[in-house]
């Protein structure tokens, strides 16, 4: 279970829909098990997905709440055939479809059986580019369902090149899939927006931080930005906590960074024969999989500037 991978298309993590964090951890233990490859076995509207108690116990669960999870399950199973999902297509066109087409559970034997709506496969299976993938043990400490649909934006928003993202309140809110929702802005800083960071913060990879834009008009704030990177890139952040582009422009443009580095997987070929191509690709690379410059003695951190004393 450790090692299963949640694999979503782009479009899927950034579709809007309503759902429960026990449904959602439903969802994406079920989803784990697809192998998303494009040279896969096939998945049909038919194939099932067999998941056990015990498996869900291991990833959610603590002793002390442990033994509701029957009852937590079967209502989650429930709940997850009724839910629909939005996603937006080409022309401004909006695709409705189900996550589920069927949901046995067996209070027996404490195992739920579920299968795919057809319109969401194309979603999950054989997915050559534009997806999201984390480890399904990555969210297990995420108790809010805020955090864990924030945690998926992040890691999609970071697999394209984005390390912040500004919103008006209420297109947020959409995002997040709680339009109608929180009126009151004291109400969503607490139990949404605060919630997902100090979560997000404290038990995962990555760090967030959150600007309120203050009306141009009266009291209030009509609108947020959000600064997130990977926590191992701690060391290269601004007094502010947040991600320093100045510091990673002067790790790329370090001559001894760029021979240790010019032959790192992710380049392309003109990133590995061209200075300007590889700085280029090192800002984005260096944000995405900060994990793989770990050459002896040669991690992000040697190549900043000494401090003097």
């Amino acid at each position: 279970m450790e090692s299963n991978l949640v694999v979503q298309s782009n479009d899927l993590v950034l579709a809007t829909y309503t759902m429960t964090t026990k449904e959602k951890e439903l969802l994406l233990t079920c989803i784990s098990q697809i192998d998303s490859r494009p040279d896969a076995p096939n998945i049909s509207k038919q194939t099932k997905f067999t998941i056990t108690a015990d498996e869900i116990k291991k990833l959610f669960y603590r002793d002390s709440n442990a033994k509701n999870i029957y009852r937590d399950i079967e209502q989650a199973s429930n709940r997850l055939f009724e839910r629909e999902v939005s996603i937006a297509l080409p022309d401004n066109e909006v695709l409705r479809t189900r996550f589920v087409s069927s949901a046995l559970f067996s209070p027996n034997t404490g195992k739920i059986t579920l299968t795919f709506a057809e319109d969401i496969l194309p979603y999950l299976t054989q997915l050559k580019a534009n997806f999201t993938k984390y480890k399904l043990l990555e969210i297990s400490e995420l108790s809010s369902i805020h955090s864990i649909r924030l945690y998926e934006l992040i890691v999609c928003w970071i697999g394209q090149y984005q390390y912040s993202k500004a919103y008006e309140l209420e297109d947020f809110k959409y995002v997040m899939g709680i339009k109608g929702k929180y009126k009151q802005f004291s109400e969503l800083r607490k139990y949404v927006i605060d919630k997902a960071l100090e979560e997000i913060n404290e038990s995962t990879n990555y760090k967030v931080s959150v600007e309120y834009k203050k009306k141009s008009r009266g009291k209030g704030y009509e609108g947020l930005t959000l600064k997130f990177h990977r926590k191992t890139l701690d060391k290269l952040t601004s007094e502010d906590g947040t991600l320093s582009q100045a510091t990673i422009q002067s790790i790329v443009d370090n001559v001894q960074f760029m021979n240790d580095y010019n032959n790192h997987p992710g380049l392309s070929y003109d990133g590995k024969m061209q200075n300007e191509a590889f700085k280029r690709e090192m800002i984005n690379i260096i944000q995405r999989e900060p994990e793989s410059f770990n050459k002896p003695n040669k991690g992000l951190e040697s190549y900043l500037p000494k401090v003097k004393h």
